[in-house]
């Protein structure tokens, strides 16, 4: 989405309430929102994998600046800012409008420099601005002089995650902890991450919209945690036959990577539960026989119970580095 000279990188628009000063970030078409269910109508405004970018300029000769004005809700989050590849600065958005200031970092012209002869995925002209993962954050305003990204300064290759709070970053810290975040990183790839906290209960028009999405080259499923504790295998069942086969078809030539539950305590609350619902995915991904369409166990993924927090459920900071880690391995090759 283009806005006022900057790319709002992973929203689709910008919301405003009645009597709530400045926008909050929507990750997909409002009107689809309004379909899905609670927690997802909630969440899709949490701007999570997304953010603002730009090329600093000033046509005065100046050395340029950008003013960003932000503000959290609830509680505090976190900002981060980087040149292409490389962290700026972080910055603890308020409760109160927070203005951050953008300038070109002293050792930018290295940071150029090395551009080119390291491969680097992003051109550090660019300037991210990664907006928290939680809580809902609101755009006041941006003031200062930039130009668009142009295309080549990004990934070729985009990546799109749909899943749980797994996906959308709870218990990540920084929004480039999320494992989703640190997976792209890793592979040298552009995130659409489209994770709701517990919100990922496979709906056929969340299914629709990412099948009719052409802006992804690959992708992962995460299916099973939020609908686990709502619903039977056989229902389960039902909507994993409408949801994988309804994307993969609709992208043969893309890799699809369908995830099952993670390791957390449904492995020993639910083994019985539990273990329907992974092989439900399996025998989907089997029945399709795409080549492009792989089943992952999500236990194979975040192997360390040390890597889960004391909710047994989410992932902490060195599990979501670890099912990165894990997941990178698995898709590096294929896409080579």
């Amino acid at each position: 989405m283009i806005h006022e000279h900057v790319e709002l990188y992973n929203v689709h628009e910008l919301l405003s309430t009645a009597g709530v000063q400045g926008m909050s970030f929507c990750r997909i078409p409002n009107a689809l929102r309004l379909q899905l269910n609670e927690a997802a109508i909630r969440n899709a405004v949490q701007a999570t994998g997304c953010e603002i970018r730009f090329n600093l300029a000033d046509n005065r000769g100046d050395p340029p600046e950008v003013r960003i004005v932000l503000q959290s809700t609830e509680s505090p989050s976190l900002v981060e800012v980087y040149q292409g590849p490389f962290l700026v600065s972080w910055h603890v958005v308020g409760l109160e409008p927070t203005e951050i200031i953008i300038a070109y970092p002293e050792r930018q012209p290295m940071l150029e420099m090395l551009h080119r002869p390291h491969s680097l995925p992003f051109d550090p002209q660019l300037t991210r601005v990664l907006l928290p993962w939680r809580p809902l954050a609101l755009l006041l305003s941006i003031e200062g002089e930039t130009t668009l990204p142009r295309p080549e300064q990004t990934p070729r290759v985009k990546m799109l995650n749909y899943g749980s709070s797994i996906t959308h970053g709870s218990s990540a810290i920084r929004p480039s902890g999320t494992w989703a975040s640190r997976t792209a990183q890793r592979l040298g790839v552009d995130l659409i991450n489209l994770g709701f906290g517990g919100g990922a209960h496979l709906e056929p028009q969340i299914a629709d919209y990412i099948a009719e999405r052409e802006d992804w080259h690959l992708a992962t499923l995460e299916m099973g945690i939020n609908l686990i504790g709502h619903i039977d295998a056989k229902e389960f069942a039902r909507r994993v036959a409408y949801f994988i086969p309804t994307i993969a078809r609709a992208h043969p030539d893309a890799w699809i990577f369908c995830m099952d539950l993670f390791t957390c305590r449904y492995d020993w609350e639910e083994k019985e539960k539990i273990t329907a619902f992974r092989r439900i995915v399996a025998e989907q991904v089997a029945e399709l026989g795409l080549p492009k369409l792989v089943h992952l166990s999500g236990a194979d993924l975040l192997t360390s119970l040390s890597g889960l927090t004391a909710d047994l459920v989410h992932p902490s900071p060195s599990g979501m580095e670890e099912i990165a880690q894990n997941l990178a391995a698995i898709i590096a090759p294929r896409i080579a």
